[in-house]
């Protein structure tokens, strides 16, 4: 008993170090961002906030300074419409690769894998190209279909192999019963998977948030720049940079990720210990 309750402690210890390790870079750009930028340099690093200011995140936000909200807005559009794509495609294909066996699969899989290791520098150009043929270079078009060409092949395989772990049994009940095979997929099987498709949407939108190779070649204007591609302006500005302002728009930038494991953390844990007895 006294070695199960050493094995515990030491688990849990090691669980807070790894969370401190990871959380302290995040909680010190939060305090950072709220002290006033004449004391952020002075002295010896300290968490004491000797002034309190809001001076950047004021700065960041102004249109005729930071102007992080237009940008801020094209990313959420991008990576919305990069999960709602992915998991359309991710769903539906998954389905078929996980229930049916047909002519051509194992050549299909082998695509999907070798999809995901042709990205990233080597196919810039031929990307930039295509879409300068298509006139979609500068568009937040662009961004979605190349997000989509990365996300999807991966969440395809991942799937796949949810849909294989549901009783096919469940199905032909449900097909006796006279439902549809649409019906069948919507009301039987994917209230199952919610933790599958919840894993693959946070996978999606995460990937699409935090892109820049792809956003720093293709986006030029305020019209479909991203977030991180204003960043990087703004740090690489002529004359002095406004460091509160840049620890704010960093704050501002994680926020729709931590919003969002703290919103869909509650479906995903209903999911994983009611969502086959829902089935």
């Amino acid at each position: 008993m006294k070695i199960a309750r050493l094995g515990s402690i030491a688990k849990y210890a090691l669980l807070l170090l790894l969370m401190t390790f990871t959380l302290l870079p995040f909680a010190w750009l939060v305090d950072s961002s709220f002290k006033d930028p004449a004391t952020l340099f002075k002295g010896d690093p300290t968490w004491m906030i000797q002034k309190f200011s809001l001076s950047g995140y004021q700065w960041i936000i102004n249109p005729e300074r930071g102007n992080l909200l237009r940008p801020l807005a094209n990313s959420l559009i991008v990576s919305f419409f990069s999960v709602l794509s992915t998991m359309f495609f991710a769903i539906t294909a998954g389905y078929a690769i996980g229930r049916y066996k047909f002519p051509g699969l194992p050549i299909f899989l082998g695509l999907l894998f070798m999809a995901q290791i042709f990205q990233g520098p080597i196919i810039m150009i031929p990307w930039y190209k295509m879409a300068a043929f298509m006139k979609l270079v500068d568009t937040k078009t662009v961004l979605v279909l190349i997000y989509g060409t990365i996300t999807i092949p991966m969440t395809t395989v991942m799937m796949s192999g949810f849909f294989k772990s549901v009783p096919t049994e469940l199905e032909e009940a449900a097909y006796i019963d006279g439902c549809t095979k649409a019906g069948t997929l919507v009301k039987i099987v994917l209230p199952m998977m919610l933790p599958g498709i919840v894993a693959v949407a946070i996978l999606s939108f995460i990937f699409s948030w935090n892109d820049y190779q792809y956003a720093l070649i293709l986006t030029s204007s305020l019209k479909s720049k991203t977030v991180q591609i204003l960043i990087n302006d703004l740090v690489q500005a002529v004359g002095s940079i406004n460091w509160t302002g840049l620890l704010a728009a960093g704050v501002i930038a994680t926020m729709p990720v931590v919003v969002l494991f703290a919103v869909i953390q509650r479906y995903l844990v209903e999911g994983l210990t009611a969502g086959a007895v829902k089935g």
